[in-house]
């Protein structure tokens, strides 16, 4: 694990799917980029040990059973003491080596502690203050730890994400997973047992959590109708307790008049293996789940299901030649944490539209255009070298989809201190005069707000803290930031920045008073510029009433 001398040494901490390992990949290649001759390791759950070795460009794999000391501090099993004594006991030899910077792409609190037991130089991600609360680091991560509270606005992969908050700017890396011959050679023994295919269809039927499964029977539906118009086989995949998913699927192919070869490799394939079995394939037809990112990283087409809480923009297959296929409903994408008792979404993607997909997929057929009830994604790259995905069919809601094209450029611009070339929204956006109407309510407290903030600065400075008036300065800038909040919140056009206000306001590092005071000013006055910067786009700083939008800030 040694590091040639002047070589830089990061570490990874991700330990909580699948699917987010390999999605890291482009970040990998980009710190390479970044710092040639980078020594890159890794900290994972155990139970992902299996998908590391697909994962080029590393070191060495950390593991460490994170979610027996998750159950176990649960449930009161054992000491809640002795088990995080045992994890920094394991995490000795980690912090030793001295890493010049901790990427932390896993948002919860045991990973926030063990990366500040690392006390790494550059930290990025969850870790702690010094009183123990937890924090986040670095603008990119901040945005994904705000993301929830804006989801539909949203135009950014994960995999941009990781890889620009882990990094910075590089050109567009795909996803390419790293495949053992013994692992070919034992997928090509499989399907030369399961008789003579032209071209295999992967089908992954069931996921981890069922919210994020499309329905059994509309699977094998969809199979019957691509048998009928295609010389294709189709192969199950997926983990045993996917069984019951699977065996519906089949149940409805069948008396769908499905004739065509169907095979199963449900549960008898290591990751490896999964990943050698995908590469045969032509097609993968499939939730969005582990295993779809797994066939983007071996380069066969994905035609993807995102229901539920799933949405295309966060995890859809990356990079260009994949398909998406997402409800046009008005309540979803659901919560994560939301339990849906209808699951209605499932229904608007149509066994019919989905086969059509396929079989343009495989050049069998024209791009479906006669759409109803869902819409239709192809993934593409786009004018910043991101991923992206085009609206190929049905519609989406234009206030949405004006705002999320918006804060697509507005991240950006902020973040990174350079110019889009993704254009900007045509027109102004649907609410205008609504946006307008808000800028005006919330520039007096802009004002108010920065100068209470600036006055218990100076305040926190005398050599004799003034309680009392500490006090009544606290006071005042609480109401303040509840208008604030209470205002910003109210439109599109704000709410995304004031959110990132609340978040900052806690994000505190500082062990003093008047650290952590002038930390607060410091959120309020990027708040304030980042308003000021809106109202410019807008033109609420112009005489023309007309003109709302400005290419440049």
């Amino acid at each position: 694990m040694e590091a040639i001398e002047g070589n830089k040494q990061v570490l990874l901490v991700n330990i909580t799917r699948m699917g987010d390992l390999i999605q890291m990949i482009p970040l990998i290649k980009r710190l390479d980029r970044e710092w040639p001759g980078v020594s890159i390791d890794l900290v994972i759950d155990s139970a992902f040990t299996d998908v590391a070795r697909l994962l080029p460009g590393l070191r060495h794999v950390w593991t460490y059973n994170f979610q027996a000391l998750m159950d176990d501090s649960r449930a009161r099993a054992r000491d809640v003491v002795a088990l995080y004594r045992e994890m920094a006991a394991w995490a000795k030899p980690i912090q030793a080596i001295g890493y010049d910077r901790v990427i932390n792409l896993t948002f919860n609190r045991r990973s926030a502690y063990f990366v500040a037991y690392l006390d790494a130089p550059d930290v990025r991600g969850l870790t702690t203050a010094p009183d123990g609360s937890v924090i986040v680091r670095n603008p990119w991560l901040g945005y994904f730890a705000d993301l929830h509270a804006y989801r539909r606005l949203n135009r950014w992969n994960l995999v941009d994400l990781y890889a620009l908050g882990g990094s910075g700017i590089g050109p567009f890396d795909t996803i390419t997973l790293t495949v053992p011959e013994e692992a070919r050679s034992w997928a090509s023994a499989f399907l030369h047992a399961q008789g003579r295919v032209s071209r295999w269809i992967a089908v992954q039927v069931g996921a981890s959590d069922v919210m994020k499964a499309w329905r059994p029977e509309s699977f094998g539906r969809t199979m019957a109708m691509i048998g009928r118009a295609a010389d294709v086989g189709f192969i199950l995949i997926g983990s045993p307790q996917e069984a019951g998913a699977a065996r519906e699927a089949v149940a409805t192919y069948r008396a769908a008049g499905g004739t065509a070869v169907l095979a199963s490799a449900l549960g008898r394939t290591t990751v490896s293996q999964l990943a050698a079995l995908l590469s045969h394939c032509a097609l993968m037809l499939t939730n969005d789940t582990g295993p779809m990112h797994i066939g983007v990283g071996v380069g066969i087409p994905v035609v993807a299901l995102s229901v539920g809480h799933v949405d295309v923009w966060e995890t859809g297959p990356y990079g260009p030649g994949h398909w998406v296929i997402q409800p046009d409903i008005a309540c979803g994408p659901c919560g994560f944490d939301q339990v849906c008792p209808h699951q209605t979404c499932k229904d608007h993607v149509l066994p019919e539209q989905v086969a059509a997909v396929c079989l343009h997929a495989l050049q069998y057929g024209p791009m479906p255009t006669a759409w109803s009830r869902a819409r239709l994604y192809q993934s593409g790259i786009d004018r910043d070298g991101l991923g992206t995905f085009f609206l190929r069919a049905g519609s989406e809601n234009p206030l949405f989809n004006w705002y999320g094209r918006f804060w697509r450029r507005v991240w950006f611009e902020l973040f990174t201190g350079r110019s889009s070339e993704e254009l900007p929204p045509e027109e102004h956006p649907p609410d205008y005069h609504h946006a307008r109407e808000v800028y005006e309510h919330l520039l007096p407290i802009l004002g108010s707000l920065r100068l209470t903030a600036e006055e218990m600065t100076r305040v926190c400075r005398q050599r004799r803290l003034p309680v009392e008036a500490l006090k009544d300065l606290h006071a005042r800038m609480t109401t303040l930031i509840h208008d604030a909040q209470r205002f910003g919140r109210e439109c599109l056009a704000f709410s995304p920045v004031t959110i990132a206000l609340m978040r900052e306001l806690h994000n505190l590092s500082s062990v003093s008073l008047e650290a952590m005071i002038r930390e607060q000013e410091q959120a309020i006055v990027e708040w304030q510029r980042r308003i000021h910067v809106i109202g410019r786009r807008f033109h609420f700083h112009s005489s023309t009433r007309s003109a709302c939008y400005a290419s440049t800030a």
